[in-house]
């Protein structure tokens, strides 16, 4: 049977806990720990994985590697300000 279209993901894969972890371990530090990095970069190869069993023609890497979907605006756009996430649990801006 012939492929009617290429399949891909739009948006983030749901992240396991594992994932959810390695970011609760300091992931804006975490970026510059070669450990730490080697833990996101299986993270992501399991992610593909996912996606490659699943069928899916057109794979990403679910932006698992994204803290959240919010700080790009704050890191680039005049005006915003990063609320420590302790006193609400997650970010504000």
């Amino acid at each position: 049977m012939a492929q009617l279209f290429p399949t891909t993901v739009i948006g983030s894969m749901p992240r396991p806990p594992f994932v959810i972890d390695l970011f609760r371990s300091g992931s804006r530090i975490g970026e510059n720990d070669a450990a730490w990095q080697r833990r996101m970069d299986d993270a992501v190869r399991y992610c593909v994985h996912l996606q490659e069993q699943a069928g899916i023609d057109i794979v990403s890497d679910g932006e698992w590697r994204r803290e959240t979907y919010v700080d790009v605006i704050a890191e680039l756009c005049n005006g915003f300000e990063w609320i420590e996430r302790e006193l609400f649990g997650y970010h504000q801006v």
